[in-house]
């Protein structure tokens, strides 16, 4: 007898099911959210034990004090992966904002000391406590959005000892969330001025962190910004070979304004994901594509700075996986939640609102490396789910910025 404390019945239900094995679905499987109508999902214990169609959920024992719940044909589906985010940062750039939209090139500002430089002073000058307390607003802001598995990484630091002290507020907030936080070490985001003119010995300094990153357990993966004017290939390779020894994935900002064979290098380093991509290679992408390395497609910061954003079909078409995410951070992306990532992945980056769904799901959590956990509903996942205030989950998409979210789950557990 199948016993649960929580079900949800009358759904549309999206599954997010793998179709044959676990793999991100790519090419024409790459639009199946495998819709249940009549569906219904059971939790106990904060993961899901059943899901089906029809009035098969009332065989289904419930335990006192159970919550059943008839959703009355609304869209309940998988909680959102968000596998790019900065939420690690103190201050704002309101004015680089305006600064930019009056003509002024991202780079540019960035060498002149903004950019991301801004906000490194800001974080650095920020306390712990006013630092965490950042960071646990936006993590709660996300999870009221219907975002169940978040990545933050560090990179406003830059000095390995500020990094490792983001770290550990990291570290913290795994632990307190009411979401799945997964943390990333972004070593590499920009040169310090001390290093100006010795990348080297910046990067021998970040890669030494990756020991100590590893024995605290303090990430999952190591990052770096690999971009013409910041690092290239050659200058990241010793530090993502020290991530691997330590038993770390890469993780990679990749091709973002400019091709500089980032995509390419991460297919040859199997890194879990390449992100940004807008200017990968056709041979960037072919590598990806053998290499079933996930890209992360980010529009959130390609709308905001300006530049072309990545054209979905180039990696639709040659069967590379495709995730989405907001890339929330203050100066290029400051997106609040993944629906509005998925209406802007359909109407700047071509995805069908269904493709957008799956890449903001399922195969966001295989950028996760969580493709066996999260991401789907089915038995023996975890329970992350949201309800959608809505019978047809394309609204997500075509009506961007409205409060779809009714519900949201983590683990079984409401929290918004």
């Amino acid at each position: 007898m199948t016993v649960a404390d929580l079900v949800l019945h009358g759904a549309r239900l999206l599954t997010l099911a793998p179709l044959k094995d676990e793999r991100p679905r790519v090419g024409p499987a790459a639009g199946d959210v495998g819709a249940v109508m009549d569906g219904f999902v059971a939790v106990r214990d904060g993961a899901i034990v059943a899901t089906g169609h029809g009035s098969v959920h009332g065989a289904i024992e419930r335990v006192e004090g159970a919550i059943d719940v008839d959703v009355q044909g609304r869209v309940v589906m998988p909680g959102f992966v968000d596998p790019h985010t900065h939420l690690c940062y103190a201050g704002e750039r309101w004015e680089e904002f305006a600064t930019r939209k009056s003509g002024a090139d991202y780079l540019a500002v960035l060498a002149a000391g903004g950019g991301i430089h801004a906000t490194v002073r800001a974080t650095r000058d920020a306390s712990d406590d006013q630092l965490f307390a950042l960071l646990m607003r936006r993590i709660a802001d996300a999870a009221e959005l219907g975002t169940t598995t978040i990545e933050v990484k560090s990179g406003y630091g830059l000095d390995p000892g500020e990094e490792l002290r983001q770290l550990r507020l990291l570290a913290r907030a795994k632990a307190d969330a009411p979401i799945d936080v997964a943390v990333t070490y972004l070593a590499a985001h920009a040169l310090p001025a001390p290093y100006t003119d010795d990348r080297k010995s910046f990067i021998r300094e970040a890669t030494k962190a990756v020991a100590t990153v590893a024995n605290e357990s303090l990430a999952e993966a190591v990052d770096a910004f690999v971009e013409k004017g910041v690092f290239d290939v050659d200058d990241v390779r010793p530090l993502f070979a020290a991530a691997k020894k330590a038993g770390l994935a890469v993780t990679m900002h990749a091709d973002q304004l400019n091709d500089v064979g980032a995509s390419a290098f991460a297919a040859r380093t199997h890194a879990r994901s390449a992100d940004h991509v807008a200017h990968a290679s056709a041979d960037g992408i072919r590598a990806l594509a053998r290499a079933e390395v996930p890209v992360v497609l980010l529009p959130g910061s390609a709308f905001f700075v300006g530049y072309p954003p990545p054209e979905a079909r180039r990696f639709i078409a040659a069967r590379v996986p495709v995730a989405l995410a907001s890339d929330h951070n203050p100066g290029t992306s400051p997106l609040e939640g993944m629906p509005t990532a998925i209406a802007l992945g359909v109407t700047l980056c071509g995805l069908t609102p269904h493709e957008a769904i799956v890449a903001a799901t399922i195969n966001a959590a295989h950028a996760l490396g969580r493709g066996g956990r999260v991401g789907a509903l089915l038995a023996g996942r975890r329970a992350d789910i949201v309800v959608l205030d809505t019978d047809d989950e394309r609204e997500l998409a075509y009506r961007m910025g409205a409060p779809l979210i009714a519900e949201v789950y983590s683990s079984g557990r409401r929290i918004a």
